[in-house]
């Protein structure tokens, strides 16, 4: 996975996952300086408690290398209760780092395939207001590409139904599909001074990370789940749909549509 590490600079077009290792980088130095101030105050009766425990032990065993081995690792153990990142936190990290890996395979899209990808958007202004990880355009039409970090989870596929920690994915599924079919409604009337793009059809794709996932690309109620490392194969289809000065159409059309998730505090 990608590192994370302070939040992503702001200049130029948004990044994959810029947003949410902004979020991170600025709930971790919260989440720090918080637990510092916990860590010193309580320090104040476990660190003696730990000290004559210490020398209990080194004195009741009569080898002071075991008080000074119990003082080390009583100190690591509270140390690690105190600095152990919540699991809230940890998910943040683990999305922006699924949405930057995402991004780094799309960009061999972009180099071999003449498409350009945007990261990290918000379409506002029609209806309610929905993310954009990944919007990739190219003469192979329109792609909306939803990242999800699933290591350690259980995923279980059947037909059309997926589970995930035994809980039913239909209503992503169907979540993804609006949004797609919203945003190339919204694509189409941003773009409709170019008559070769007529009306923008949107497919919506689900990139999974975890180690294994059997079974795909699968068309699961209208969108296609399949692994990062499929993404290429299926972004380059033979079918050609618009000429490279319709794509130009809409990626303006698209800049223009679409603000930067960062920019509205979203995360």
């Amino acid at each position: 996975m990608a590192t994370i590490g302070r939040a992503a600079r702001r200049d130029g077009p948004p990044r994959a996952g810029q947003s949410l290792q902004a979020a991170y980088s600025q709930r971790y130095d919260a989440w720090i300086a918080t637990r510092r101030r916990s860590a010193a105050l309580s320090a104040l009766w476990w660190g003696p408690l730990i000290v004559a425990v210490s020398i209990i032990a080194g004195y009741s065993t009569h080898f002071p290398l075991f008080g000074v081995l119990y003082f080390v690792l009583g100190t690591a153990a509270v140390l690690d209760v105190l600095f152990r990142k919540p699991d809230a936190l940890v998910r943040v990290r683990a999305r922006a780092a699924a949405e930057s890996e995402t991004g780094k395979v799309l960009r061999a899209v972009e180099i071999r395939g003449r498409a350009t990808v945007l990261h990290d958007r918000m379409l506002t202004g029609f209806g309610e207001p929905f993310e954009i990880e990944h919007l990739v355009l190219s003469p192979r039409g329109a792609f909306l590409i939803d990242s999800k970090q699933w290591h350690d989870h259980d995923v279980r596929m059947f037909g059309a139904v997926m589970y995930v920690n035994h809980v039913d994915q239909a209503p992503m599924f169907k979540r993804l599909v609006e949004q797609a079919r919203a945003l190339g409604e919204a694509l189409t009337e941003a773009a409709a001074l170019d008559e070769e793009v007529g009306i923008v059809t949107v497919q919506p794709l689900l990139a999974v990370h975890m180690e294994k996932l059997q079974g795909t690309p699968r068309n699961m109620l209208g969108v296609t789940v399949l692994t990062p490392e499929q993404l290429a194969s299926t972004l380059r289809s033979p079918d050609v749909r618009w000429s490279a000065q319709a794509v130009d159409s809409l990626i303006i059309a698209a800049n223009r549509l679409l603000v930067s998730k960062q920019s509205t505090g979203a995360a």
